[in-house]
């Protein structure tokens, strides 16, 4: 099944996914099917699922390692959706957004400082994406999973580019007082 696939059924986004077993199966398979083209077939194979997805909370929905390289490197992707209703910030044009109590923003990503592996011992690098279920997003997730998993950008540069995205989210949250 291929993502194109996925998003033609009528569930997408699958929002339910808490409570429809359907829903939760074909939202862990958007997240591998998305993963797995965000990659190069060359680089595919490097890359194993280690953690099951979690259906109580979306963290993970997908959790991929590959030891291949050293530090190993992680990326963790937690689902994201808008559940309290708050303003949301449009990632395709980062119109201001004008909140009192809190803001939503889609795509949420970092670098996990201090991640260990298994053993408790070895470091590794990890991407932690917490993301909602959208064509922007996974714009956002292809670009950084290409600089993670296919470049494989060292810590600080990823840093850097992350740090691009979060001055263009923060310039467009404007918090206001009651």
């Amino acid at each position: 099944m291929t993502l194109a696939d996925i998003k033609k059924h009528p569930n997408y986004p699958f929002k339910n996914f808490r409570d429809d077993d359907i829903e939760f199966l074909m939202l862990e398979l958007y997240w591998a099917e998305l993963f797995k083209e965000a990659l190069e077939d060359e680089v595919i194979d490097s890359w194993v699922a280690e953690l099951p997805a979690d259906r109580e909370d979306g963290n993970p929905i997908l959790y991929v390692v590959n030891r291949k390289v050293n530090p190993p490197r992680i990326v963790r992707v937690i689902q994201r959706f808008n559940d309290e209703c708050f303003p949301e910030l449009n990632l395709n044009t980062f119109d201001p957004v004008h909140f009192e109590n809190d803001a939503y923003v889609p795509y949420v990503p970092d670098i996990s400082q201090g991640a260990l592996d298994n053993d408790m011992i070895t470091p590794v690098n990890e991407l932690v994406i917490s993301s909602s279920v959208s064509e922007v997003c996974e714009k956002y997730f292809r670009m950084h999973v290409g600089l993670w998993c296919i470049e494989f950008v060292d810590q600080k540069t990823m840093l850097a580019q992350l740090d691009d995205y979060w001055k263009k989210v923060n310039d467009s949250l404007i918090q206001e007082s009651r």
